[in-house]
């Protein structure tokens, strides 16, 4: 997505989902799960047009009708070429992709596919059309100490601000989103290189932490399976995999842990426990590309889990960071 997303906003009463709910046969399939455009590190340019393909497939064993919903983001145009039509049963059809970026903006949400009857599927879409510190690889960046973990400096400058602005006591940091011209503002000058930022909008901030994360090329739980993030048991089986993440994901996770201990440390002024903050934050740490709306909900569940016995573990000095 582009500087905010629904993901930033207050965490909605917890619908609960079952592994069984999510094995509800689809009706179509895709050729590939992200519509990237095939970018190179140079990114996407603003105003010109960048193109992708992905074939669909009808694995019912009837015919139906689809139909791409509109994209509402106001920083491009997207089309897709045909947007609806009809499959017969076992059939396929290319769908052709045209993306226009307006502005300099680092695009990752999900398309809806409506299939007549009811039914609906998602592809992901991703595009980066900034250049600096966001949505790049890691290892890319100035990397500096903080507490022990060589990070990031953007981590650390922006989590400095935070400390020093009190935005650990501010009460729902991390689950209340910033303001969007803010967030957009202080994103720009960061890309830019400048540390030396002012703002009154600690959770701006907050929200450009979560950001980063999410805008990650790989995110950090990404380099999970998905069947370990699906199929974990108990506390014990998530910090057996948390053991089994590659660097630099298991180095920026221990940072962020440590972080998110301070302000669950401080969660009788901020609210934000140790569930709250994971519900929040873990949507941030894994791209689901599941097709499946069901699955995806599910998935997003057993991450805020998994990190809420990681983040209980770390609390309890019970998980060795490196």
């Amino acid at each position: 997505m582009g500087t905010g997303s629904s993901r930033d906003a207050a965490p909605q009463k917890a619908v609960t989902i079952s592994e069984g709910d999510v094995k509800k046969e689809l009706v179509l399939s895709f050729s590939k799960q992200v519509i990237d455009f095939n970018l190179t590190e140079n990114g996407c340019p603003v105003n010109q047009p960048v193109f992708d393909e992905v074939e669909i497939t009808n694995t019912s064993m009837k015919k139906i009708k689809f139909k791409f919903d509109p994209v509402p983001q106001t920083n491009c145009t997207l089309e897709f070429s045909p947007a609806s039509g009809a499959l017969d049963k076992k059939h396929s059809k290319k769908v052709k992709v045209k993306l226009i970026l307006k502005e300099r903006v680092n695009l990752n949400f999900k398309v809806t596919i409506r299939i007549q009857g009811g039914d609906s599927m998602f592809i992901n879409l991703r595009a980066v059309g900034e250049s600096g510190v966001f949505g790049v690889d890691p290892m890319s960046l100035e990397q500096v100490d903080d507490n022990g973990y060589r990070v990031p400096k953007i981590l650390v400058d922006l989590k400095t601000k935070m400390l020093n602005a009190g935005g650990v006591r501010v009460e729902g940091i991390f689950r209340l989103a910033g303001e969007q011209t803010e967030i957009k503002r202080i994103k720009e000058l960061l890309n830019q290189k400048k540390t030396d930022i002012q703002t009154n909008d600690i959770n701006a901030i907050a929200t450009l932490i979560k950001i980063w994360f999410r805008e990650l090329p790989v995110p950090v739980l990404n380099a999970l399976p998905q069947e370990v993030i699906m199929g974990f048991q108990d506390p014990d089986d998530c910090v057996s995999a948390y053991n089994s993440l590659p660097e630099p994901n298991r180095t920026l996770l221990d940072w962020l842990l440590d972080f998110m201990k301070t302000i669950v440390a401080n969660s009788d002024q901020n609210k934000m426990t140790a569930q709250n903050i994971s519900i929040v934050v873990a949507p941030n740490l894994y791209d689901i590309n599941s097709p499946n709306p069901l699955e995806g909900l599910f998935l997003s569940q057993k991450c805020a889990a998994f990190l809420n016995h990681i983040l209980t573990y770390s609390l309890a000095g019970q998980l060795h960071h490196n």
